[in-house]
Order: structure tokens, then C-alpha cells, then sequence
């Protein structure tokens, strides 16, 4: 097809837990260029109310957007779940959900009886409030459920918005799935999630649960076909390239741990050396001095956020490619998972499910997208301040890539998606722009080693936790439950690497 000719290779850095207005709402704050249009933040206020139940709701009874604060907003780590999601978009908690955490709520949760369409995207401070209230019980105040309106402005991420600006933004691509990591994970190499809506390992699972749970997940997952199954059978070549054990071969299979490198550093040296496979997908450092963008379990303002230490991953990966002897002939698209419960003021679409007629988890028909996440594509036949406002999804990238290497569509989803083929132009620049460095304290892993896992971390320590048990034949693994921090679970899953990978 016309346009995807222009580049051999694609490299994806998928991040997480980002909505769009989060990182990139600002981005044309001083003006959107001439006869181009952008849903973002600039020539209005938005602002979300602030419910009855809140202890300070007569002081103000709205929470305005404003500048993010600093690199580790929000904290603490706002709701992601299908049932905050519902919240966040319909601001409507069910009263029995009030001050409960999202595996204790009850159906239809948190979905009001007449269902707003489109969703007013209203519900992100009530939403974060009774997140606040499930960790600990108490009524937060407006210094701390504010934190959920705050946004980056571009001076803040010069790194990704000067790649926004300078190559193509898109302003309508939506998380597959009004939920969380694993489900869109799934998305966007399977155009499906089996049906499921939660991610397979949950906070509170034990050991036992955890093991059931991913057998299940096993079976409606992993049984899959997924896009490196489509590049293996026509012999195109793919790497994902990980820090410590690889997210994608918890959701997507076991199985492709033989195609993965476990050192992001393998990345920068096959880049400089010219020997990208044809797919490159990037994961973030998800445990220590994590830079995946995830908001953190710790709020520590005098280190590094990171979000700030995204800024940085980006900044790697971009210079990775622009030096490299395959820059003119490579795709670099920079992404998020999910919005991770970030404000966001444009509602989800509806959508088709990959299977006609499907029910999920929770009563979830897959007939809504979730909310929109940052979208970033960088290519020497991107035009300066390419801007999209066409409707896309995760299954849109499986949908571009069919037509490019000429293979089946996957599900009803991907096969009804939008292709982005037309992004690319038939002009070749001869200049990627320079982005200077962002500047880190650089503590290390160390530093970190004593910080509390957040959500995500502990879903992946328990899922390897939970792989290596099963076949281990003496049962003499620690319980997962005990490990509370980012140094324990890093040493932990190094010591399961051996049985893991048998």
C-alpha cells in the first residue's frame, strides 16, 4: 500500500499508564497551526466537579486543569480497573462502591442506569477521591485529589512534545479497552483479550489464586494468535527488547521469551550497529528506577519522576534511530498502554468488538474503546506538525501492519480499525531535529530499592512468581506476598529466571 512503503522497520516503545491530555493536552497551548485542528487543552478551561461526600466539597466545588506539579503526579497511583473507569467517564459511583477498593465492588460497577452517550468524562476527581479513600480509609482533601487535573506542559516534556510537533501527532487513538496494562497489552499484538477486562494477577491474589488465574488467562489469551506469529510464518524478523522479564510474554505467551533480549542496552547497540529486526518492540524498566511513566507508589520529590525519567527512555530511543544506518528506513511510534486513570476530557468511542455478540469479564461487550492515550510517530517521511484526527486504536496498529507485510486480520476489531498509512508523505526530510538530553540525578537502581511496589510491579512479580511455582517440583519458593519492595522483587524474580525460561 502507497505510504508504507517508505520504511522497512518499526520500532514501538510502548509506556505506561498516560492519557493523552495528561502528557501532550498542552501541547499547541500557544496555537494550533494554520488550517490544522487539535483536541487538546488550549483556548478553554475544563475542569471536573468535586462531589458531595468530599470533606472540603463547600470550599470548591470544581478542580480545574492546571500545570503539573511535578514528575511524580499523581500519587498516590490513581484507579485503572474497568470500574473506575466507569466512574471516570459517567461520575457516578455506585453507593455500595463508595470507599471500596475495585475487588470488592459490586455490578454493574459503577455504570449509572441511564447511560450518558456521549460520556461526559466528569467522574476523574470522585473517582480518585474514592480511590483515595479504599487505601487507608480516610477523606482526602483538594491537595490531594487535585493532583488527578494536573498536566504536562511541553516545556515540562520537551522530548516527546518537540517529536509530536515535528512529526505526526495523533489525537484520537483510545486505549482498546476501558481498563487496564494486560487487556490493551493483549490489544495491541492479538486485536483481542480473550474477554478479559482485568489483568490476570491482582493486588490482592495469593499464591494460590495467582496460579489459577493465570491458567485462565492461559486459556483465553495465550491461545491467541498474535502479530509475531503472523511474522513468523512469513519469516519477518522481530525482538522485544525488555529489562529484567518481559510483560509481553505474561500476556501474550511464554513462548516468545526466544525472541526477547533483556537488556535495553542490546536495543541501543543493534540501533548504532544497523541490525534492527523488522519489528523492534521497546518495554520499559518497570521495577527500580522505573521509567515506563507509571505513577509511583512513593512520593519522593527529590528524585527523579517518571515521568521525567520517560523523557529520558524517549530521548534514548529517538537518538538510537536518528543515528542509526537505518533511520531513513525505520518507523518509530511512541505510545501508552492505557491512561491509567489520568484526566482525560475526550469520551471514548463506540467500537467493534472482536467477536460479534461478545461478553467479557464484569458483563464488559467490548462495544466502547477506552480512554485516549498519547500517540507519537516519528519517520524521515513525516511531515512537520503532521497532525491526525482520525478515530484509532491499538487493533489499528495490527490493521496498519497487515496491509504492510500482507497478512489475515486477527479479529473483527482490527479488521474494521483505521490504517494510518496516509501519515507518511512521498517527501523525504533530510534533518531530525536535535532534543537536548533531560538531566537526571541518576541514583541508580539503589535508590529505589527500598520504594513499595506499586500495582503493576506486583501484578508481574506475582505472574513470574506464579509460572516458576507451577513447575517447580519442590515447593520451596518464597511466598510472593511477603516482597513489599522494588529491591526484593528484582532479586526475587532474577533467582526464578532459570526455572521460568526451562
Amino acid at each position: 500500500m502507497e505510504g508504507l512503503e517508505s520504511f522497512k522497520n518499526v520500532v514501538v516503545l510502548m509506556l505506561e499508564n498516560r492519557s493523552f491530555d495528561n502528557l501532550l493536552g498542552f501541547l499547541y497551548q500557544d496555537g494550533v497551526p494554520e488550517g490544522k485542528v487539535f483536541e487538546g487543552l488550549q483556548g478553554s478551561s475544563f475542569n471536573n466537579p468535586v462531589p458531595e461526600r468530599a470533606i472540603d466539597y463547600e470550599e470548591g466545588k470544581v478542580v480545574e486543569v492546571v500545570k503539573a506539579a511535578s514528575y511524580h503526579q499523581p500519587y498516590p497511583d490513581p484507579g485503572e480497573e474497568y470500574q473506575h473507569v466507569n466512574t471516570q467517564l459517567y461520575n457516578f459511583v455506585d453507593p455500595d462502591n463508595v470507599g471500596k477498593g475495585q475487588h470488592k465492588m459490586k455490578p454493574p460497577y459503577n455504570i449509572p442506569n441511564s447511560v450518558p452517550k456521549p460520556a461526559p468524562m466528569t467522574g476523574f476527581v470522585n473517582d480518585y477521591i474514592n480511590t483515595l479513600q479504599a487505601l487507608d480509609g480516610s477523606k482526602p482533601s483538594e491537595e490531594l485529589y487535585g493532583q488527578i487535573m494536573q498536566c504536562f506542559t511541553p516545556e515540562q516534556i520537551p522530548v516527546l512534545t518537540t517529536l509530536a510537533k515535528e512529526f505526526a501527532v495523533f489525537d484520537h487513538w483510545f486505549s482498546s479497552v476501558p481498563s487496564q496494562t494486560w487487556c490493551n497489552r493483549a490489544f495491541w499484538h492479538s486485536g483481542t483479550s480473550g474477554g478479559k477486562v482485568l489483568n490476570a494477577v491482582s493486588e490482592g491474589s495469593g499464591v494460590l489464586e495467582t496460579i489459577e488465574n493465570l491458567k485462565e488467562w492461559k486459556n483465553k489469551v495465550w491461545s491467541q494468535p498474535t502479530l509475531f506469529d503472523r511474522l513468523k510464518d512469513k519469516s519477518i524478523s522481530y525482538t522485544i527488547y525488555s529489562d529484567l522479564f518481559p510483560l509481553t510474554c505474561v500476556v501474550n505467551g511464554i513462548e516468545y521469551l526466544a525472541n526477547t533480549k533483556l537488556k535495553f542496552n542490546e536495543f541501543l547497540t543493534d540501533a548504532k550497529e544497523g541490525k534492527l529486526p523488522d519489528y523492534s518492540f521497546i518495554e520499559p524498566k518497570i521495577f527500580g528506577q522505573h521509567n515506563d511513566q507509571h505513577p509511583s507508589a512513593e512520593n519522593k520529590p527529590t528524585r527523579d519522576g517518571t515521568v521525567l525519567l520517560g523523557e529520558k527512555l524517549i530521548w534514548d530511543v529517538y537518538n538510537a534511530i536518528k543515528n542509526s544506518p537505518q533511520k531513513d528506513e525505520t518507523l518509530l511510534i511512541i505510545t501508552h498502554d492505557e491512561h491509567g486513570g489520568c484526566f482525560d476530557h475526550v469520551p471514548p468511542p463506540s467500537t467493534v468488538p472482536p467477536v460479534q455478540g461478545m461478553v467479557g469479564d464484569l458483563g464488559f461487550p467490548f462495544d466502547r474503546l477506552g480512554v485516549r492515550v498519547p500517540m507519537v510517530m516519528v519517520s524521515s517521511y513525516i511531515k512537520r506538525n503532521t497532525i491526525v484526527n482520525d478515530v484509532y486504536d491499538h487493533s489499528s496498529f495490527i490493521k496498519t501492519m497487515s496491509e504492510k507485510w500482507e497478512f489475515e486480520s486477527m479479529t473483527d476489531r482490527d479488521r474494521n480499525a483505521n490504517s494510518f498509512a496516509s501519515v507518511f508523505s512521498d517527501e523525504k526530510r533530510e534533518v531530525f531535529p536535535e532534543i537536548a538530553e533531560p538531566i537526571l540525578q541518576n541514583a541508580g537502581d539503589a535508590a529505589y530499592a527500598h520504594d513499595k511496589l506499586n500495582a503493576l510491579q506486583k501484578s508481574l512479580l506475582k505472574a513470574v512468581h506464579g509460572l516458576a511455582k507451577k513447575g517447580h517440583k519442590e515447593d520451596n519458593l518464597r511466598d510472593v506476598d511477603e516482597i513489599e519492595t522494588g529491591g526484593e522483587a528484582i532479586n526475587h524474580i532474577e533467582s526464578l529466571m532459570h526455572v521460568v525460561m526451562k
